[in-house]
């Protein structure tokens, strides 16, 4: 969908804003209940997915305040490309590794589900946000 002005529309920007709240206070929620349970014993299957939740979150209210700056577009647009590629691989590593390592496994893939795929897309994400930032500072 192409917009008249580079940055969006103003609806655009405000759906942007929504989704971005939106996600950031379902891991919220998500962070809240898990941590008021009496066990902590799934610690690392909600962990990752609450980060790859905020950071989703953080990169569409990032979206949505940048406006019609170029350089932070560009920032933006560099992030979730890298976020969506090192989870993807995280996601197909996590994914197929168990089930080639031990076959006999039907739990296997959840590695991939819930702990490599979002955690890649966190580290691509944020590295291409750190390595952007390193890059303007020069």
């Amino acid at each position: 969908m192409a917009d008249a002005s580079p940055g969006g529309s103003d609806a655009s920007r405000l759906g942007m804003a929504i989704v971005g709240g939106a996600l950031i206070g379902f891991a919220a929620w998500l962070t809240w209940r898990n941590l008021s349970l009496s066990t902590h014993a799934g610690f690392i299957f909600w962990v990752p997915v609450t980060l790859w939740l905020v950071t989703m979150g953080v990169l569409c209210l990032w979206s949505a305040v940048s406006g019609h700056q170029a350089a932070s577009r560009a920032s933006i647009g560099a992030s979730w490309r890298m976020g969506w590629i090192v989870g993807g691989i995280g996601l197909a590593i996590g994914f197929v590794g168990p089930l080639v390592i031990y076959p006999k496994s039907n739990l296997g893939p959840l590695l991939g589900i819930l702990l490599t795929g979002p955690l890649g897309f966190v580290v691509g994400a944020l590295g291409s946000g750190v390595v952007r930032a390193a890059q303007g500072s020069r």
